[in-house]
């Protein structure tokens, strides 16, 4: 039933519900009803069909009207995250790309041996935040689903994706119960999960990933475990890697922690709701 539709039905059904009972009124139940009586009637049968039929429209009207919200919401982002991809394309990103040429223009150059490892990992540096500029572009346009990664479909997607790229052995231990947490919860939730699973990629030359996700009414935790060289955990901090400042101000979002240590030659990350929560 259309917006259009349920409008007339909530104008109509009063007016043709007082018809109906006049017409019975009359015709049949005259010799039993006085006319008092069915006038005091009138309000009643009214409310009673109010009750029982049009808030069942007004609900679904106001549904209706919620969801034309989130539409017009996701639109207006959709709109803006179109505009940043577009600006950052038009600016950083070609920028980037013009720097890396004037790199490995200095590389034709008669460069010291002493600074010849200092100039590639310049460039390395370069193309690194070149395609996580282009990453974010393509994040920006293609914005993943809520349940992006906290669903155990796409979740499997995204592993197989992480084993053909880069040999790595994945395990997944999942049980999430839907009920048990928020759409807001998934958004971010499923952000640290990816970026996690990147700098395990990029960085931890790993061969083996666990990734463990419950969420239930008795547990809720998320803990992504790497055989990895690790990281020294006080020198990434004090550097203010962006990765792990990341992940930190998106479970602050939604109340929750992320802790992060070395166990038995592993490398772990555990998201836990903050207590309390």
């Amino acid at each position: 039933m259309t917006y259009k539709q349920l409008k007339w039905f909530i104008l109509l059904i009063p007016t043709v519900t007082v018809g109906l009972w006049e017409y019975v009124r009359h015709e049949y139940l005259l010799p039993y009803i006085s006319m008092d009586l069915g006038n005091w009637l009138t309000p009643f049968i009214v409310l009673f069909v109010t009750l029982t039929l049009l808030t069942r429209f007004f609900t679904k009207l106001e549904r209706m009207q919620e969801q034309l919200r989130i539409e017009r919401a996701e639109k207006a982002v959709l709109e803006e995250r179109e505009r940043i991809a577009h600006d950052l394309h038009d600016g950083m990103a070609q920028s980037l790309f013009l720097l890396s040429v004037k790199v490995k223009q200095l590389e034709k150059l008669d460069v010291s041996e002493a600074d010849k490892p200092k100039l590639a990992s310049l460039n390395k540096s370069i193309i690194d935040i070149h395609n996580y500029v282009r990453s974010g572009l393509e994040n920006l346009r293609n914005p993943p689903s809520n349940h992006d990664l906290l669903c155990e479909e796409l979740l499997n997607k995204h592993i197989k994706k992480l084993e053909n790229e880069s040999n790595i052995e994945v395990k997944t231990l999942y049980e999430v119960n839907d009920g048990e947490i928020s759409n807001k919860e998934k958004t971010e939730l499923a952000a640290c999960i990816g970026e996690s699973l990147v700098n395990v990629q990029k960085h931890a030359k790993a061969t083996k990933v666990i990734i463990d996700i419950k969420i239930t009414d008795k547990d809720r935790y998320i803990i992504i475990k790497d055989d990895g060289i690790g990281f020294d955990l006080e020198k990434v901090l004090k550097e203010d890697h962006y990765g792990i400042k990341m992940m930190q101000e998106r479970c602050a979002k939604i109340n929750w922690q992320l802790k992060i240590e070395r166990k038995e030659a592993m490398t772990m990350l555990t998201f836990t709701p903050n207590k309390g929560v």
